[in-house]
């Protein structure tokens, strides 16, 4: 196991451990709720009936995870496949093949639709327009002026690196510590690099 792994909820998980010499995890991994990982099948089970022959009970695999690759939802891996890095595997997918580096992976059995580059830009497009939706949605049907706090998830739109300090410290210490925590080693990298969108939450809105 690699550094910086994160499981979301250990108790809805099931990872086959009874040969932990077949699991190999990169660096920089989320495992989600409800994932499943298996280094073997119980095929074998069948065979003494139907041919009186007593193979070993199961079949085993090597599964190889990457660098940088994150798991929705319910996500199954099965024994014997390698999963690249930089690649996020979405909801419900049966990861029943090799997954290669750099991509988006959905399905059963799942599959590149495409890859992390272009997911990347679709996505810069796409979170402006969700939030816009999101601050007209609390403003005509809660009837009420959409504040900061509404956003503050989606802090990366309108908070450059170089006002990162500020924001999180006019929230309250619990926010704070929790967003801070979320953060983790990305912090400083965002602190030096990240260059917003917007210039503040009120020239977003402006621009809606």
């Amino acid at each position: 196991m690699g550094q910086n792994i994160h499981f979301k909820n250990r108790k809805t998980m099931d990872i086959d451990l009874s040969r932990p010499w077949l699991i190999e995890i990169g660096d920089n991994v989320l495992f989600n709720k409800y994932f499943t990982l298996l280094t073997h099948d119980a095929v074998a089970r069948l065979y003494k009936e139907k041919f009186n022959d007593f193979l070993p009970l199961h079949s085993t695999g090597k599964v190889t995870i990457g660098n940088n690759v994150a798991f929705a939802r319910g996500v199954t891996v099965l024994k014997g496949v390698t999963i690249g890095d930089n690649v996020f595997v979405g909801h419900g997918s049966l990861v029943s093949k090799d997954i290669p580096s750099n991509c988006i992976a959905v399905g059963r059995p799942a599959k590149p639709v495409c890859t992390i580059d272009e997911y990347y830009e679709k996505s810069k497009k796409r979170y402006a327009e969700e939030v816009k939706d999101n601050y007209y949605r609390i403003k005509n049907e809660l009837g009420r002026e959409p504040t900061v706090e509404d956003f503050r998830n989606e802090y990366s739109l309108f908070v450059s690196g170089s006002k990162i300090d500020d924001f999180l410290e006019a929230l309250d210490d619990k926010t704070h510590m929790k967003m801070r925590k979320k953060m983790g080693d990305s912090y400083e990298n965002y602190k030096k690099n990240h260059k917003s969108m917007f210039d503040g939450f009120d020239n977003m809105v402006s621009n809606f």
